[in-house]
């Protein structure tokens, strides 16, 4: 396939990794807690391995749309070698416009095409954003559908960091006070967080790789201080304070399944391992786009042991003291140093290490959200620029493309790059309106515990729906829609099928949670 430019495996893991682990994975431990440590590393587990067959489902049909709709024969996503005269050739992987641009070439052939049956296909140099794929596979209703509930869930998600971020920072480093800027802190690291974002979700993915990797590492670092603090605590004697008053050993009701707890942990669970409508924005800038199935799958495997080190550990040590937030038991955190004052009743006097630790778990949250939230940003962004500028008429256009391709007639055409300030223009129209309601509405509650139900139908009854539709399509046109992510007994309709269904019960479940829990 020629030489790959791009994205290392590394960086694309870097850049996935800063999407699956927002802020939600904090509540892991009082989900643990809640659950039980047994039922929850379980359903964990689960959900992992649901989420990953459900990331390759839009693989194969980012696959099956450049099979139909175009690359080139150099970097087209063709594995095997085809037949040169079946090629469509498209832009370069290099040219940054994800394949836009691309000049259809269709040669006669006569009624067998055997090229067409015997390539599986990978992701190509065309970028097609899922709402994109929504309205090739689903129609229009779809692309809607898709975009609606897209929409719902970026903008609520987007609302929550910044509110999430300027909380954090005000608590922390009250600006506002120390520099006479007036009371209201928060409208302050609103501000702050606005001038950091804005920027970021405007710039391509390749312009932020230093940035991201750096906070990528910043999640791993936080993984070790939570763990490995937590597991200082265990091994200490129960009569060695080390959160507040809480000593060593486990503090843990010894109960590994507690099915009052499900749905409670249930949602965190799925809310870990959802990435799946950014997939299409993190495959566009890697190299090797071959290796797109093991990047993410090894994602998911790192988030696994991830979240059950820090989720059992930190359960098994606080039970039921855990906050809902764990990052906000590490306000007590001494380790048994220093001492504590009578008068107030802080702790003083503690080590530099411990210091250290406790304000780095603290304000995790806020450097966690500048990584997250111009990811989100630039998904957001890209699909309403794809559903506004594209659509069912470019839709239909490619269709006519193909079916004369088929037909075995010469055709020609060229669709144009969105610039750069088209871009920008739809992203900050992702990303603005968000820090907007954040200065207004400060504590969403339960209105994004809500809009976070859209995330299963992202995650598993879109990629569900495409894949059965992608497949079907496909072989209606001649070729037989195999691609190199298929995960034999679950690339089969019957699978797919059932991830819709999971999803669908879900969404159910969750909801009637949400809406007849008494808490």
């Amino acid at each position: 396939m020629g030489d790959h430019e791009g994205f290392s495996p590394f960086v694309a893991m870097c850049f996935t990794v800063n999407y699956i682990m927002g802020t939600g994975f904090l509540t892991l431990p009082w989900a643990f807690n809640s659950a039980g440590i047994g039922l929850s590393f379980i359903c964990l587990g689960a959900m992992c391995w649901v989420s990953d067959v459900s990331k390759n489902y839009v693989l194969e049909v980012m696959g099956r749309a450049e099979q139909l709709f175009g690359g080139d024969k150099g970097n087209s996503g063709t594995v095997d070698e085809v037949d040169e005269e079946d090629c469509l050739i498209g832009g370069s992987a290099g040219d940054g416009n994800g394949g836009y641009g691309a000049t259809k070439i269709a040669v006669t052939q006569g009624e067998d095409t055997p090229s067409k049956k015997k390539a599986p296909t990978c992701v190509g140099t065309r970028n097609f954003e899922l709402v994109e794929l929504c309205s090739l596979f689903l129609g229009k209703t779809g692309s809607n559908l898709y975009m609606g509930t897209l929409g719902l869930y970026m903008y609520g998600t987007l609302w929550a960091y910044t509110s999430v971020f300027a909380k954090a920072c005000a608590e922390a480093v009250p600006l506002g006070k120390m520099l006479n800027l007036g009371d209201d802190d928060y409208l302050i690291w609103v501000f702050v967080f606005a001038s950091i974002v804005i920027p970021l979700t405007c710039m391509e993915l390749r312009e932020q790789i230093a940035i991201q990797v750096l906070l990528s590492i910043c999640r791993g670092l936080m993984v070790l201080f939570v763990v490995g603090s937590t597991l200082l605590a265990l091994s200490s004697p129960e009569n060695s304070a080390q959160f507040g008053e809480v000593g060593g050993g486990s503090h843990y009701d010894g109960r590994y399944f507690k099915w009052a707890g499900l749905h409670k942990m249930l949602p965190i669970t799925v809310f870990a391992n959802i990435y799946h409508h950014s997939i299409p924005g993190l495959s566009a800038p890697v190299g090797d786009k071959t290796k797109l199935g093991w990047i993410f799958g090894l994602v998911f495997v790192f988030g696994f042991f991830a979240y059950t080190s820090i989720g059992s550990v930190v359960a098994y040590y606080f039970g039921d003291s855990i906050e809902q937030s764990a990052n906000m038991n590490w306000s007590s955190f001494h380790a048994n140093t220093g001492w504590r004052n009578a008068e107030d009743g802080e702790w003083e006097g503690k080590a530099w290490w411990v210091n250290v630790i406790a304000l780095y778990v603290i304000i995790f949250p806020a450097t966690d959200v500048v990584s997250a939230f111009p990811l989100n940003g630039i998904t957001l962004g890209n699909n309403l620029m794809m559903q506004t500028l594209g659509g069912e008429d470019k839709a239909s256009e490619d269709k006519a493309s193909e079916d004369k391709a088929s037909e075995g007639k010469a055709s020609e055409g060229k669709a144009s790059p969105p610039d750069r300030s088209t871009k920008t223009l739809f992203r900050i129209l992702g990303c603005v309106p968000p820090i907007i309601g954040a200065c207004f509405v400060r504590d969403l509650g339960k209105i994004t515990d809500y809009t976070g139900i859209t995330g299963f139908a992202l995650a598993f009854i879109f990629p569900g729906l495409l894949w059965i539709a992608s497949r079907r399509a496909t072989m209606e046109r001649g070729f037989d829609g195999t691609t190199i992510y298929e995960m034999n007994a679950m690339s089969t309709e019957f699978a797919a099928f059932g991830i819709v269904i999971f999803g669908c019960i879900l969404v159910v479940f969750v909801f009637g949670s949400l809406t007849f829990s008494k808490e």
